[in-house]
């Protein structure tokens, strides 16, 4: 995956210190959209639908979280953060860029990383692969293939091989994860790397200031234990990948976990500024992860699933006692 030394260079602390002048940020509700919208829009190519005011996609039965206004601003602070946290590199592995000719995107989403790299390497050719269409990139060597990754890859030119593939931040996205690691590693050059960037959820702290039935902690107890059964999607992915990866073939397999603070409260600037873009990920992010898989998996309502997300929001450390189901 990536290189010990390269994780290293970093400098990021074991335990992070917090700003002392840190103070708690309100929570801004957008306001409640219609929980009653259920309708099906068509285009031309693919079909869309609206559920309690968000939009999905259905291609290849489609995915649990929302594409929309909402999402594409996940995406964008995701990408924020990762730079951010990374000191402005798009990947760790150890590959000299004038080797990196043929770059795939898995789960490209809106292209960010992908066209990202393209700028960056203008000698590479970069793939991004996603469920959901994607215009043309304005970058020459950058295209997009409209595909489930963990199916079968047909592509444009069937003699490409890749020297990287990279992956981030698809828990409770991928149906089969060993399909798609394995897709990456038949379709990679020898001497390839795959470089995989998740999101833990797994609530943790560095004392016991937060307690166990904390809503923070439920929602991470809550991801595992009925999230990934309802949907049949893997919520905690971070924790198995290691070992699929090397089921897949790869080797010289390497894993290194990041503290990621929650909130803008650590006093090393690099880590404050990562904490604030977490958190306005984590609370543009939120509702959308929980609200298909609780109102459809899980027979919740939409205004209970609501509830929830500004709950834990406004109030992590509170004791949660939300029941998963409300079925009448």
């Amino acid at each position: 995956m990536t290189s010990e030394k390269n994780m290293e260079d970093l400098n990021l602390p074991n335990v992070i210190s917090i700003d002392e002048a840190y103070g708690r940020f309100g929570t801004d509700d957008d306001g409640d959209r219609d929980a009653s919208s259920s309708l099906s829009v068509a285009s031309s190519a693919y079909t869309f639908r609206m559920e309690h005011g968000r939009r999905y996609h259905d291609y290849k039965i489609g995915s649990p979280f929302p594409h929309d206004e909402v999402s594409d601003e996940n995406d964008f602070l995701l990408h924020e953060l990762c730079l951010v946290l990374l000191d402005d590199r798009y990947y760790l592995a150890p590959i000299d860029e004038t080797s990196l000719h043929c770059v795939v995107d898995v789960g490209t989403g809106l292209g960010l990383w992908a066209e990202g790299v393209a700028e960056r390497f203008p000698d590479s050719q970069v793939v991004g692969i996603d469920l959901t269409p994607h215009p043309r990139s304005i970058f020459p060597n950058c295209s997009y293939m409209l595909s489930d990754a963990s199916e079968e890859w047909v592509l444009d030119d069937p003699t490409m091989k890749f020297d990287l593939a990279h992956i981030r931040s698809l828990f409770g996205s991928v149906p089969d994860w060993a399909a798609l690691y394995k897709n990456c590693f038949d379709n990679m050059n020898s001497g390839g790397w795959i470089e995989h960037l998740e999101m833990e959820i797994n609530a943790q702290t560095d004392d016991a200031e937060v307690p166990a039935d904390s809503q923070i902690k439920f929602l991470s107890s809550f991801a595992h234990t009925h999230m990934t059964v309802a949907s049949g999607r893997d919520f905690g992915i971070s924790f198995g990948m290691r070992k699929l990866i090397e089921e897949a073939g790869f080797v010289d397999v390497q894993e290194k976990r990041l503290k990621v603070p929650l909130g803008p409260w650590a006093s090393d600037p690099k880590l404050k500024e990562v904490g604030r873009l977490c958190e306005r990920f984590y609370k543009t992010g939120l509702q959308g992860w929980l609200m298909h898989v609780c109102t459809r998996s899980l027979g919740g309502n939409c205004y209970r699933t609501k509830t929830l997300s500004i709950t834990i929001i406004s109030y992590p450390s509170m004791t949660s006692d939300y029941a998963p189901a409300s079925r009448r």
